[in-house]
Parts: structure tokens; C-alpha cells; sequence
């Protein structure tokens, strides 16, 4: 038997060359509201055809035109559908550049073939029957992608939806992801713990009946809902006259809706860049036309409160730790510096009007911006204690991105933050491994602790979350993947504990951030009555190196009670029942002992992917639920990005995965 593509391809020739004589039979299901142009291609298979038509209808509804096959379409019939819709593009009202192929479950196989198939793609001289767009939900089977040819053109941009449980059979997606990342060609990609094919539309599922919505905030960051070009953007955010510290910017369009929201990052790093700089890249960028500002504030200091580990490491990567550095590292300032994310859509807050800017098309859209809100709050006046710990550090500022942050600490916040709980100590009495600092002093960061926020007692499913902020082990993000982790989490009935644990350069060895993970998860546990919490119902959250720290202490490194140590919290166990790593973790060494795991990362943030493809890769082969949400664009660090139409979905995801897994209460699915 020919190979499927040859297969493919010969079939879809014939139909060019006859030029729809036997065209195949699909019904038009066009948007009678906003139209914005954009068209989907629904191909199902047999057992869910009937779903295809509702599918139709909630894509109409977003406007976009969807066409629908009839169920024993095959594979020429879409290949000879995608050209006549191009052909007749004006008939239907639709752009022949906007064209998706979306195929679900056995329609998924065919699908597939048609748009990794280059020969059948683009015949000389014929109307294209390429795909602009494919995803692929739900999947069986996937052919091996069709090698690509020197020079040609990359696989069409997929959406990828399948499962990472074998009992499915709907796996397929997991390989398929892995040769399109091989092959540079862009995808996202959703392996939910279990398939959900009992409607096209999973309505009443749980994380995984959010793929439509999924897919459609995907299809309209590649392109599908405009035709307008889109231009880059690049600037500067100010709140209260000093450089944003971290956040974004949330540029949602007034004029052309296909195009947004647009996402600005300042994700700053204090190696040479200025603090509150953003840029973004024209095929992530705004299209002409006026936008509402949305200036989002993670933090009052810099990213973790801390210098870059440049400067205060050393141990970390082999080299010595000076005298000042092990000073900073007991002195220097690591606790929140805001109670939750703030959000600005004024220039100040008593205008009349949100705030708007304008992009235009050609040169005037590479002109530097500067975005600047006002909070109303009074300035900041000079923190003595904080300036008495970081005036001169090793020899002063080496960097704009460094000098910012000492005149902005020097500022405040006052401490303790309003709205910051009071840390509780995980050793009352000291910290085994503690080292005071020259002068013989056990400061704050000698002391783990733990920052609690119970779950509202009308709303407390009895859940609760070791939230362990990432920063490379010599910093600590306490807001951005801490206290605003915690505050929502709280909001969805979880409570959420943020961990300072100990990090460089004083305390370079894991196994002292390991033992801080531990006691954190045992004290939780030990006084679940008092902190609100269902003993059976404890997580852990990390992000980056807090990923590694969950690695080194919950998957690698299970640590059950000791019956006979005299510290009781010491007697139980600091076993997670459920675990999410959020662009970071470790090799699992222990598969099969861990718990069912919730990750997300992006292909962008290569550093940090691979980890993660093990982590999915160790877990599905020992059969342990795991949940996994891959995106191919976004940098390392965007925390929970409210307001993101893609990268914020991700703990909402993870709170319909709790659910679906019966660590909310109420069972699963």
C-alpha cells in the first residue's frame, strides 16, 4: 500500500486538475453578526459528526465562518474543500489568507495528512490547499510529518489537543509535538490528564472542555481573526515617576478586536538593561488603531527583591564567596513588596477617561513609548534600614538595570508590607544549618518561614497549596510567584503558604533548601485543624528554581515522618498528594512515587522546556496523572499574566484539573 502522503498527494493532483468536478460536499455555517473574515474547515470523524455543527456555532458566535465536511469525508475531499473555500472566498465573505483546518478525534488523522503534506500543498500554478491554521483535537492516530524540503515552508502553525493517560488512546499529539519542535515549525500543545470526547464541545468537563476557548485565543494571536499588519512596539512603563519594577502592559484594541489584547513584558533582568524597558515583536504586536492601557504592577521592588545572582553569587557556579557577598546575603531585603497584583487603566486615577494610545502603520509605530500611570499614593519617602544594607554592596552598582534598583529600595516599601501576614517561622528556635553573619546575628534570611494565607471560611474546599517562589537560588520572587499565587488561589476556596527558603550564596547546598521544602510541607500538615487545611489535600506549587526545590524534595527525595523524633511536626509525613511545576523542576528519579502533576511551560523558554518534556515523559510511563500545557510563545518567568489571552489561562487550567482530580472535594469527573 503507498504511503499515506503519496497517497495524499496523488489523490489531491487529480483534484486540482479537474478542478472540483466532483467538489465535496460541505455546509457553510457563516457568522450573522461580527464577521471578522477568519474561516475553519471541520473535519470529524464519523462517531462525532453530529458535534460538528454546534462547534460551527460557538466559532460563529466569535466571528468566524466554519464550514463543516460531511462525516465520511476523506482526505481529498479537505484537501479539494480548502481550495474551493479560497476559490469562493468572496462568496462566503471570508479573507483566502485566514483559512484553519481544525480536525477532531478520527477527522484529527485526516487533517493531519492534508497539512504536513507539501505536495499537495501548493501545485504549480493552482489555488492553494494549504491550511493557514491546523489543530488537531483528540487524535488516535498522526502520520509521521512530511520531511521539509530545503528552503520550503514550515509546517502550517498547530493547536494540539490530546491526552497524556495510554487507557485513552489519545496520545498520538505527545510524539507529534516533539517532531514539529525538531522541525522549528510553530505549535502549541494541551496533553490534559483524560480525554474528553463524549461531545465535541466538552461542556461539562473539566479542564479539558477548555480547548475551544483555547483554541480560539491561539487562533487569533496567530492571525486568524485580521488581516492587518501588525507593527513592533517598544518603550518604557513608569508608575509614580519611577521605572516599573515587573509587570506588564495589557494593550486591548478599540479598533481592530482580531488583534488583541497585545502583551507587553517587563521582565527586566538587571544585567545591563533598564528596569521598566518592554518590546514587542511585530508578529506579537499591536495593528494599527487605538488600544485601552492596562498597566499591571507584580512588585514594588525589583524582580526578587534582590540583585541579579551575578553579584551575589559565586558559590552557585564554582567561584568564592566574598566577605560582602555572605553580608548581603544575611542583610539584603527578600520579603513581598506588595499585597497583590495592581492594575491601572487611568493615567491617574481620578480621570474621566481610560487611558488610550494609538498605533500607526509605517515608522511612527518604532518610536520609542513612554507609559506612565499614577497610583494617587503619597511619594516614597527614604528607608534608612534599607539603605544602610545595600549602600556599596560590592563595590557599588555595576549596571543601569543594578543602579535602579538601589535608588528604588532605598525607597521603601516600608516593612512589613500592608496586607503581608506576619512570616511564620518553620524553626521557632533555629534552623538546623543557620549561619549568623559576622557579627554573630541570625537575620531573616537564616530563618525559613512560611507566609500563610487561609482560604475564606465561606468559601475553603479544605485544599492547599507550598507555594516555593523561584529566583535561581539567590533570589527569591515573593510577589509575582508568591503572594499573588496565594491571593488567587484563595479566591478559587485553596489556601496557599509562600516558602522563604534559604538560598545562596550563604546556604549553596540544596540539601538546606530541600530540609526548609520538607519542615514547610510537615508544618502544613501538622496543624492542618488549626491552618484550615484537609491533611490529605496538601500541594506544592514551583516556579523555576522553586520547580527545582520540589524535584530535589517531592519527587526525588520522599520524605515520610519519623514516629520517634521529638519534634512532633517532624513525626508526619511531607508527602504532596498533587504537585504543579511552572517552567521549572528536576529529572524525576522516583516516577512512579509521585503525585499527579499540573505543568506549564513555553518552547520559547528552551532553557527550562526539557526539564518539563521529562517530567511528562517519567510520569505518563509510570502511570501517574499528569496535565501538561506547552505554548510556543512566551519568555521564562511570566508568572500567572492576568489578563494574557494565552499564557494567563494556565491557573485557571490548573484549578479545573484539581477539580477533575477530586482534590477540591466533591470527587472527580
Amino acid at each position: 500500500m503507498p504511503h499515506p502522503f503519496l497517497r495524499t498527494a496523488l489523490v489531491a493532483l487529480i483534484f486540482h486538475a479537474t478542478a472540483f468536478a466532483a467538489a465535496p460536499a460541505f455546509t457553510p455555517h457563516l457568522p450573522t453578526k461580527e464577521n471578522t473574515g477568519g474561516a475553519v474547515l471541520i473535519v470529524t470523524g464519523a462517531a462525532s459528526a453530529t458535534d460538528a455543527a454546534p462547534l460551527a456555532r460557538w466559532l460563529n458566535d466569535r466571528g468566524l465562518a466554519a464550514f463543516t465536511l460531511a462525516a465520511n469525508a476523506t482526505a481529498a475531499d479537505t484537501v479539494a474543500a480548502l481550495a474551493q473555500l479560497r476559490a469562493r472566498a468572496a462568496e462566503f465573505k471570508i479573507s483566502p489568507h485566514r483559512i484553519a483546518l481544525l480536525g477532531y478525534d478520527s477527522g484529527a488523522t485526516i487533517a493531519a495528512e492534508v497539512a504536513y503534506n507539501p505536495i499537495a500543498a501548493e501545485p504549480a500554478g493552482k489555488i492553494s490547499s494549504r491550511p493557514d491554521l491546523v489543530a488537531l483535537i483528540w487524535a488516535a492516530t498522526l502520520p509521521e510529518p512530511a520531511p521539509l524540503a530545503a528552503g520550503a515552508a514550515k509546517h502550517p502553525p498547530t493547536f494540539l489537543v490530546g491526552s497524556s493517560s495510554g487507557g485513552d488512546n489519545r496520545t498520538a499529539a505527545i510524539d507529534l509535538w516533539g517532531k514539529l519542535r525538531a522541525a522549528r515549525s510553530p505549535v502549541d500543545a494541551h496533553f490534559f490528564a483524560r480525554a474528553d470526547l463524549k461531545t465535541v464541545l466538552a461542556a461539562g468537563s473539566d479542564s479539558s472542555g477548555a480547548w475551544p476557548e483555547m483554541f480560539f485565543n491561539w487562533a487569533r494571536f496567530s492571525g486568524l481573526l485580521s488581516d492587518a499588519p501588525r507593527v513592533p512596539v517598544k518603550g518604557m512603563a513608569y508608575l509614580d515617576g519611577q521605572p516599573l519594577p515587573h509587570g506588564y502592559i495589557l494593550f486591548t484594541p478599540l479598533d481592530q478586536p482580531g488583534t488583541g489584547p497585545i502583551i507587553g513584558r517587563v521582565l527586566n533582568s538587571t544585567f545591563g538593561q533598564p528596569i521598566g524597558q518592554f518590546a514587542i515583536p511585530a508578529d506579537q504586536g499591536p495593528a494599527a488603531g487605538r488600544y485601552k492601557v492596562d498597566v499591571r504592577q507584580n512588585m514594588n521592588r525589583w524582580l526578587s527583591n534582590s540583585f541579579s545572582s551575578g553579584l551575589v553569587g559565586g558559590g552557585r557556579g564554582g567561584g568564592s564567596v566574598t566577605p560582602e557577598m555572605a553580608h548581603f546575603g544575611h542583610h539584603r531585603v527578600l520579603a513581598p513588596s506588595i499585597g497583590d497584583q495592581r492594575s491601572f487603566t487611568k493615567v491617574r486615577p481620578g480621570d474621566a477617561t481610560d487611558y488610550i494610545v494609538e498605533f500607526k502603520p509605517g515608522a511612527d509605530a518604532n518610536q520609542d513609548l513612554r507609559i506612565e500611570v499614577f497610583s494617587g499614593a503619597p511619594a516614597p519617602t527614604a528607608n534608612p534600614s534599607a539603605a544602610e544594607n545595600i549602600g556599596g554592596i560590592i563595590g557599588g552598582p555595576k549596571n543601569p538595570g543594578q543602579a535602579a534598583y538601589v535608588e528604588r529600595i532605598k525607597l521603601g516599601p516600608p516593612s512589613p508590607v500592608p496586607g503581608i501576614p506576619e512570616p511564620i517561622l518553620l524553626w521557632p528556635n533555629g534552623a538546623p544549618g543557620a549561619l549568623p553573619d559576622a557579627a554573630g546575628v541570625f537575620t531573616d534570611e537564616d530563618k525559613p518561614a512560611l507566609y500563610a494565607f487561609a482560604a475564606p471560611a465561606g468559601n475553603n474546599t479544605g485544599a492547599a497549596f507550598l507555594i516555593i517562589p523561584g529566583g535561581a537560588f539567590t533570589n527569591r520572587c515573593m510577589d509575582n510567584e508568591g503572594v499573588q499565587v496565594a491571593k488567587f488561589l484563595n479566591r478559587h476556596g485553596i489556601a496557599g503558604f509562600v516558602l522563604r527558603y534559604r538560598i545562596g550564596p550563604n546556604y549553596p547546598a540544596r540539601t538546606i533548601s530541600t530540609a526548609d521544602g520538607h519542615r514547610a510541607l510537615r508544618y502544613i500538615r501538622a496543624n492542618a485543624a488549626k491552618l484550615g487545611v484537609t491533611p490529605d489535600r496538601i500541594g506544592t506549587i514551583g516556579f523555576s528554581a522553586g520547580g527545582e526545590l520540589q524535584g530535589d524534595a517531592v519527587y526525588n527525595n520522599i520524605s515520610e515522618g519519623d514516629p520517634t523524633a521529638p519534634d512532633p511536626i517532624d513525626r508526619v509525613s511531607a508527602r504532596a498528594n498533587f504537585n504543579a511545576l511552572i517552567y521549572g523542576g528536576r529529572n524525576p528519579q522516583k516516577p512512579a512515587e509521585a503525585a499527579p502533576t499540573f505543568l506549564f511551560n513555553t518552547i520559547e523558554d528552551a532553557g527550562h522546556l526539557g526539564v518539563q518534556v521529562a517530567v511528562l515523559n517519567a510520569l505518563r510511563g509510570a502511570g501517574v496523572p499528569v496535565e501538561a500545557h506547552f505554548y510556543q510563545v512566551g519568555p521564562h518567568g511570566t508568572a500567572m499574566s492576568p489578563g494574557d489571552p494565552q499564557l494567563g489561562l494556565w491557573p485557571e487550567l490548573m484549578v479545573k484539573w484539581l477539580r477533575g482530580g477530586g482534590f477540591l472535594g466533591g470527587g472527580g469527573r
